[in-house]
This record gives structure tokens, sequence and C-alpha cells, in this order.
């Protein structure tokens, strides 16, 4: 029964691919100023042994969060709210290449006890070592790496992180093809996402 369970995980929250994501977004941001529901997300630096520092990324935390929520979240009355911003040092995660049937576990596993279990955590690893790699996302944890911070990955693992799973529908934030086109949630995913979120609250 316990393997049943993992395959069906490994099944479900699978590496996404993606390697026409660089098409520019023109999506007009809506901010609101006092979401109806909202979680905390970290930011969580992978470094490699030796390095601690987390300016090898060039990222401007509080830029990103925006980004989310003016582009995707806050018109669904969704708001992201910037937590810690943390680094770990992990080889392994850093060095993730794609094989394509265990970076999920990989990423699960190495990522076990650095979590949070009441927000989302964003952990970041660098593009050099994947070749078609974008994210992953699952158990309020997303990977993302580092080009496609401000593509349509970031709210689609999100979205993983926070309960959805794919969707053939064009357009679909949480759809696998045409990347750049992906633009909206559905009602039942905005539903979907508040309720998990606010089963995290409880927790």
């Amino acid at each position: 029964m316990k393997l049943i369970q993992i395959i069906t995980l490994l099944f479900l929250c699978t590496s996404c691919a993606i390697e026409d994501d660089y098409v520019p977004l023109n999506i007009e941001p809506i901010f609101v100023d006092n979401p109806e529901t909202t979680i905390k997300i970290d930011i969580i630096y992978v470094l490699p042994s030796g390095n601690n520092n987390k300016s090898m990324y060039h990222l401007n935390e509080n830029d990103f969060v925006d980004n989310l929520n003016g582009g995707f979240f806050h018109r669904y009355d969704i708001g992201l709210e910037l937590g810690q911003i943390r680094t770990i040092t992990n080889d392994e995660l850093y060095d993730l290449r794609d094989n394509r049937d265990a970076e999920t576990s990989t990423f699960l596993k190495e990522t076990q006890d650095s979590y949070k279990k009441d927000r989302v955590n964003v952990y970041i690893i660098k593009r050099a070592n994947t070749i078609a790699l974008a994210g992953i996302g699952n158990d309020k944890r997303a990977l993302i790496t580092d080009e496609f911070l401000y593509e349509t990955t970031a709210p689609h693992e999100i979205g993983h992180a926070l309960g959805l799973f794919h969707t053939a529908e064009e357009g679909n934030i949480m759809s696998q093809i045409n990347p750049h086109k992906r633009t909206f949630f559905s009602d039942t995913q905005v539903l979907k996402m508040k309720n998990h979120i606010h089963k995290t609250k409880e927790q």
C-alpha cells in the first residue's frame, strides 16, 4: 500500500519541463489592498558547499513577490506575503540534474527538514545544471530554476504547492502547453487554493 502511495505521489508531482517559457509576458498587473486569503512565502536560496552568498542569484525578493501578486494572485483575492529569506547549503539539490524520473523525489527528500508547513516555501537553484527543468511543486514547496522566476513557471509551481494538478486547458496557469499563453486560474482552482491555505493555517 505504501509503495502505491509513493508511486501516486511521484506521478502527480512531476517536474515541469518547459523549454519555450521565454516569450515575454504581457499581463496587466492588478493589486488589491486587503486580499481575502493570504499566506506567507519564504524564499530559500540553495547554495553549494563553500559558498554562503545568496547574491549569486541577483534577486530582489520584494519585486518577485509583487510580480506574483500583481500578475497572478491578487486578481483572485489571494495574497502572498514575503516571509523569511533563507539559505540552505545542499550540494545534491544545487546540482540537481534532469533525468525525468528522480528530480521530484530528490527535491522532496532534500527539503524535508528545511521547509515550513505553515507557508509556501520557494527554493531557488541555478539553471546551469539543468536542460529543461523549470520547476517542481508539491506539499507547500516549490523549486524554481533562477531564469524562470519571472515567467509563468513561478505561479504554476506555487499552484502545485497549493494543491493544484495539471490541466489540458490552454491558457490556464496549470497547463503544460504553451507556457507563454498561461494567464488565468479557473474558479475551481482558486477555491481549491483558498481551501488549502485555510487548512494550512488551521494545522
